[in-house]
């Protein structure tokens, strides 16, 4: 209640019409609604669903895109946009195991090849950006076409298993009933949340995505924010490349294809705006576990594989269809 309606008695404070309270706790927390109705759904039509081995899958199963989807939360925060993040993962790994298994480098050689490579595009993805000022989607457009190239030209189309224990151990063990690539996963997030929501650098990213140049004017320097976004989705990345080819205890040249829409897909379904400044990392995860969900239910449902990307196709043109009412919304109040 404002102060001139405390002093007099006869006055009181604007009511928010009741639909559009509701419409905004919708915008808000639909999207766990949207996640408790589809489990519930689904463990109705599919008694399997809420064993515990599947729920283990699911989680499994939705790791790696989850790791990358954390670092993409930062660049769509902050108005940006990358389509690399797949050709990076198989980039990385094309140059680890090539490296483990014909030049007979150590295991952590491999690792810290893996994690060069992604710092290396990640870096290029930022600068490129950030200051050269070139379209961030046609930037990392070309990365990723550079990188898959590069995945053939240093594989050679050859795939390859069989790597040192330390892939082996950390892809299939498990710390107590959970797999360590969930365990990964999740602290992925933890460290996502906090270096968002709990740090200057954080803030700043909020800033850059809401409003540049009101950003440049209150002495945030907007591009080294830009840039540091970009080399953060490049480790996640990383990352993920990581705890895929170690899942996978192999590598193939098409692995990581489809990452990039995945996680773009979970990370706004999650309620990051594509138009910048919004969102947040607790919404990437429920946006990833529905996208792991949906992926179960049209297995265990017996969808065909020939309809299965139709499905995911369309949930992806339905997150961005919201993403955009929501923002029509929100200028249509302000």
């Amino acid at each position: 209640m404002s102060e001139i309606a405390r002093q007099q008695p006869g006055l009181s404070a604007p009511r928010v019409p009741i639909g559009r309270l509701l419409l905004n706790y919708a915008l808000q927390y639909g999207i766990y609604l949207v996640f408790i109705v589809l489990c519930v759904g689904v463990a109705i039509a599919s008694p399997v669903f809420l064993t515990a081995r599947n729920l283990n899958n699911i989680l499994l199963q939705t790791s790696a895109v989850g790791i990358v989807a954390v670092g993409m939360t930062f660049v769509i925060i902050a108005r940006g946009i990358d389509v690399s993040v797949g050709a990076i993962v198989a980039l990385a790994s094309a140059v680890a195991v090539t490296a483990i298994k014909l030049n007979g480098a150590a295991w952590w050689v491999g690792l810290l090849l893996m994690f060069a490579v992604a710092l290396v595009v990640g870096v290029v993805n930022g600068f490129s950006s950030a200051y050269l000022f070139m379209p961030p989607f046609l930037v990392t457009l070309a990365t990723l076409t550079v990188g898959r190239g590069l995945v053939l030209a240093i594989s050679q189309g050859t795939n390859y298993w069989g790597l040192p224990s330390f892939y082996e151990n950390l892809g299939l063990g498990t710390l107590g009933p959970i797999p360590i690539p969930v365990i990964i996963m999740l602290v992925s997030f933890l460290v996502g949340h906090l270096l968002l929501k709990h740090t200057v650098f954080g803030r700043q990213v909020y800033a850059v995505g809401g409003n540049p140049e009101a950003a440049r004017v209150s002495g945030i320097n907007v591009e080294r924010i830009t840039m540091l976004t970009f080399v953060i989705v490049g480790l996640f990345s990383g990352l993920s490349c990581l705890v895929l080819t170690s899942r996978l205890n192999s590598f193939t040249p098409s692995m990581g294809t489809g990452f990039e829409f995945a996680a773009i897909a979970a990370v706004v379904i999650g309620g990051t705006s594509l138009m910048g400044g919004e969102g947040n990392i607790g919404g990437t995860l429920i946006g990833v576990l529905i996208m792991g969900v949906i992926n179960n239910a049209l297995n265990l449902l017996g969808v065909s594989v020939y309809y299965q990307d139709v499905i995911r196709g369309g949930i992806i043109f339905l997150a961005v269809m919201i993403d955009a009412l929501r923002n029509r919304y929100a200028q249509a109040i302000d």
